[in-house]
């Protein structure tokens, strides 16, 4: 089975790696994204701020722009889908976002985070990712450039993005807890990468594809 996807090895500003799962945010923007003329809505919520609740508008305008890359790697039906699930399996979907859109934070997953899950340990070890950037930044000079703050900030983002979507527990890697049907959109979509990413083993994604293919016959 296919479980990786084409990586964007485009690494932008340190910044564009951070800003959290932005659950609330897209909550309480999801309704103007989806609407027909949500160009209009978002301009008009950046400048009045009634539901972001962010106090700068500079800030304001960086975070709806963020979500709006993200939405764009929305596969069809994915919003329905998302309204209808719990908060906890609604962190894990938009973690699916994160991955499709952060090169760097998709790295970190499948090369660090995932092979300290297949291990002895199983924990989350802050120098593994810091090795990980420094590979990276031997052939992209921007990452390279990233301060020690930056890179700090980075990984803090991201270890609590693993805890928001439920792949991480006291400093423990744990897998998220889903049912086998949770992962029938992200096959029907061509995404099924995302059951490795979610710490399905081999014959565990196997066996969900088998379930999927008798849910469709």
């Amino acid at each position: 089975m296919e479980t990786t996807i084409n990586r964007n090895k485009i690494y932008l500003s340190a910044t564009s790696a951070t800003g959290g799962l932005f659950q609330r945010e897209i909550n309480a923007l999801l309704p103007l994204f989806l609407s027909g003329n949500s160009q209009e809505l978002l301009a008009r919520e950046v400048k009045e701020n009634k539901l972001l609740q962010i106090n700068a508008q500079s800030t304001r305008s960086k975070v709806v722009g963020e979500i709006k890359r993200r939405i764009s790697a929305a596969f069809p039906g994915f919003w329905v889908t998302y309204k209808v699930i719990s908060p906890k399996q609604q962190a894990l979907m938009l973690f699916f976002l994160v991955l499709k859109t952060k090169a760097l934070l998709f790295d970190f997953h499948f090369d660090v985070t995932i092979p300290a899950w297949k291990g002895s340990t199983q924990e989350f070890m802050s120098y593994n990712y810091q090795m990980k950037i420094d590979e990276i930044g031997n052939q992209h000079e921007n990452v390279r450039q990233y301060t020690e703050s930056t890179r700090e900030q980075i990984l803090k983002i991201y270890k609590r993005m693993l805890k928001e979507s439920g792949f991480l527990r006291d400093n423990k890697l744990v897998k998220p807890a889903v049912t086998n049907d949770f992962f029938y959109p992200f096959i029907e979509n061509g995404e099924s990468w995302f059951l490795e990413a979610c710490f399905l083993s081999q014959t565990e994604r196997e066996k969900v594809l088998n379930q999927y293919k008798a849910f469709k016959s």
